[in-house]
């Protein structure tokens, strides 16, 4: 009987650590929910201002590893003006992004920039995939990965139309 009665004891304390440990993490959680609710999308908002400024400021200046791409992919346009123009375009939605005035329009600036991005997945379907349209090359995930940016601009621009409405 003696054993049972430990047996039951280290259960009920394990039980016990357990509830507090369920507890602990609930908190949290919680915490962790709250402080992104009011810090998430400024995060992202400020994270996509640095990615854009920093993707385009290089352009201007030829050495931004997407020449190859964009020179390929958009073979329709002149490449010695056209990716210059690109360049300051997605510097200026980085600087747009950082200012409360401006950033409605940065976000319109960056989902157009974003969807002309796509064009090589069609334009340049060799370059872009091993097995179209499943198996991406490098450079094809590379622009893939866009829409998850293109995401982030369409939640930046929700929060942005919810403070309106107040």
């Amino acid at each position: 009987m003696a054993a049972d009665t430990a047996t039951d004891r280290s259960v009920g304390s394990t039980g016990a650590y357990l509830a507090t440990v369920r507890g602990e993490l609930d908190r949290l959680d919680r915490a962790i929910g709250a402080w992104s609710a009011r810090y998430g999308v400024s995060a992202l908002c400020y994270t996509l201002a640095v990615v854009f400024f920093w993707f385009g400021i290089v352009k201007p200046f030829g050495v931004s590893p997407a020449n190859p791409v964009v020179e390929t992919g958009i073979y329709f346009l002149p490449f010695d003006v056209f990716f210059p123009v690109l360049g300051w375009w997605e510097a200026a939605v980085g600087v747009g992004l950082l200012f409360k005035r401006t950033m409605r329009f940065a976000v319109y600036l960056m989902v157009f920039q974003m969807l002309g991005t796509m064009i090589p997945l069609f334009s340049a379907p060799a370059m872009t995939f091993t097995t179209f349209p499943f198996v991406p090359t490098e450079i094809g995930a590379y622009i893939i990965k866009n829409w998850v940016i293109l995401s982030g601009g369409l939640v930046v621009l929700t929060k942005i139309e919810l403070e309106d409405e107040r």
